[in-house]
């Protein structure tokens, strides 16, 4: 198991360091949105250096309203305390602060943290390594390199999401369109995930066959 392990965390490190150091000319342009995401995470000034005062007007309104989901996510973790304000209970989303269109969807954890606290966002984090750690044991008990190999990605395509959606309630990570596995609203991504912990679970059974 600790060669196995040892093996896909280089594989990883190579991936991660391959796409910081990957060469300038093949790097692919930023859309609009993606670049004012990028400049929400590190709290720019969307208006150029020569705006006008006019330029910088605009700019401000718009850096207000491309802001305005994540900061109330983080008033909305922020304010749950340890118990949380309750179920269904929470102000950010009951008051509309959060829009409804996103408090179900990217913003699920915001909501889960200001209804139910700091004891339940770790019962939900816990939840979640419990399904690391079990999928790391199907994958080192796996009967063939294939079903190794299988399970690894689909425990790192779950915590991928995991750590992207949480990590940008947080700011750990720029504002993106990931949903929260087994939790955000939305069909595709909850019948992917089920589909995902079903290939772990299939690799499981046929270990010993």
């Amino acid at each position: 198991m600790g060669k196995f392990l040892g093996a896909s965390s280089v594989v990883v490190l190579f991936v991660i360091i391959n796409a910081l150091y990957f060469p300038a000319d093949w790097r692919i342009s930023l859309q609009e949105y993606q670049r004012q995401r990028l400049l929400v995470y590190f709290n720019k000034d969307f208006a150029p250096l020569n705006a006008t005062p006019a330029e910088r007007k605009a700019a401000r309104a718009l850096q207000r309203e491309r802001t305005h989901n994540i900061r109330q996510a983080e008033i909305s973790v922020g304010s749950g305390g340890l118990i949380g304000k309750g179920w269904g209970q929470g102000p950010q989303t009951r008051l509309g602060y959060l829009p409804r269109g996103v408090a179900h969807n990217d913003f699920i954890f915001s909501v889960i943290a200001e209804e139910t606290g700091f004891l339940g966002s770790m019962s939900v984090l816990l939840l979640y390594t419990v399904i690391l750690l079990k999928g790391m044991q199907i994958a080192a008990l796996a009967r063939d390199r294939l079903g190794k190999l299988l399970a690894v990605g689909v425990v790192t395509l779950i915590f991928c999401h995991v750590f992207v959606n949480i990590g940008m309630h947080l700011r750990l990570v720029p504002v993106t369109g990931i949903p929260l596995p087994l939790l955000s609203y939305g069909g595709s991504s909850v019948l992917s995930s089920l589909i995902a912990i079903a290939v772990l679970q299939n690799i499981q059974l046929h270990r010993n066959t």
